[in-house]
């Protein structure tokens, strides 16, 4: 429970917020930084793990892990929150609303009940929650994958170092991308890598196709950790950024659950890799193009 709740899901949502309140005016490669901890972590934390558990005992390596975190992260943590007072970009939009700029996001009280049935939250939805379904569901399920494409165990944990490479390398670029047009503009193009990744599993050679779906993957999930931080900044503004964004996280671990079981079901069932790869496809052109036109930056009921 502590680290599910203090752990992966809160680290993340508090430097998210941090960077979108705290970062005016490079906010996408404010974002980006953010999510280069998780991408470093995913690359080296799993071999270090690995290699120090072949030499101790598993309990001297989680206690060890306890107090690199308290000793270290907490004070380093402590430290970095120091000088962050008051909310710039709030008060950024708050001068844009009053001056009358169009592209100001609105100042306006949002209830959890009225976010979760609003139009553009949903259009959103459907598409930023698809890239941590999909990728728990084949991470999950790379076992019984690996046996149907012939790939040995050792392949599979290489080609994970394509995928850590791929998802820094655009973090890096949606950053960018997003400082000079929006993360709307990119919203629609951000699912295409998964779909030409998981395509190859039924159009290309296993080889090639090992590492063409996981950097397929990788490309996608670091568009997504930036573009999915940054669409609700350019959508409600600032002043609610913890409570949006918290709804959102928490309909993604619920969504990340269903995935995997849903894939072993079509697994169970016969269902072929090509057929599967074709239905994400279909997904990743058609939905976005549907979802995306007309999300604009949102008005919304007043708290009473």
């Amino acid at each position: 429970f502590l680290v599910r709740l203090a752990g992966q899901g809160l680290m993340g949502h508090l430097g998210v917020v941090a960077a979108g309140r705290y970062a005016v005016r490079r906010r996408g490669r404010a974002l980006a930084m953010v999510s280069y901890g998780f991408i470093i972590g995913e690359a080296l934390l799993p071999p270090i793990v690995a290699s120090a558990m072949s030499q101790y005992d598993w309990r001297s390596v989680w206690l060890v892990a306890s107090a690199v975190v308290l000793l270290a992260g907490l004070p380093v943590l402590a430290l970095l929150a120091r000088p962050l007072t008051g909310n710039p970009a709030a008060d950024a939009e708050r001068s844009a609303d009053s001056s009358g700029q169009p592209d100001a996001a609105p100042s306006v009280t949002w209830r959890r009940r009225a976010l979760i049935t609003d139009s553009a939250f949903l259009r959103v939805l459907l598409v930023v929650l698809v890239p941590a379904v999909l990728i728990t569901a084949v991470f999950l399920h790379q076992g019984s994958i690996a046996e149907r494409m012939g790939w040995s165990r050792m392949s599979v944990g290489s080609a994970f170092i394509g995928f850590a490479l791929s998802q820094g390398l655009a973090a890096f670029l949606a950053g960018r991308l997003i400082d000079r047009f929006s993360a709307r503009s990119l919203l629609r193009y951000q699912l295409l890598p998964a779909a030409v990744g998981v395509l190859a599993l039924g159009l290309a050679a296993p080889g090639p196709a090992l590492w063409v779906m996981f950097c397929g993957l990788g490309l996608t999930a670091g568009l997504n950790s930036v573009i999915a931080a940054a669409i609700w900044v350019e959508l409600f503004g600032t002043r609610q950024l913890g409570m949006i964004r918290g709804v959102y996280a928490a309909l993604m671990v619920l969504s990340t659950a269903l995935g995997p079981v849903m894939l072993g079901g079509l697994l169970d069932s016969g269902v072929t890799l090509l057929s599967f790869a074709i239905g994400v496809a279909i997904y990743a052109v058609v939905v976005p193009l549907l979802a995306v036109p007309g999300i604009t930056a949102r008005g919304g009921p007043a708290a009473s």
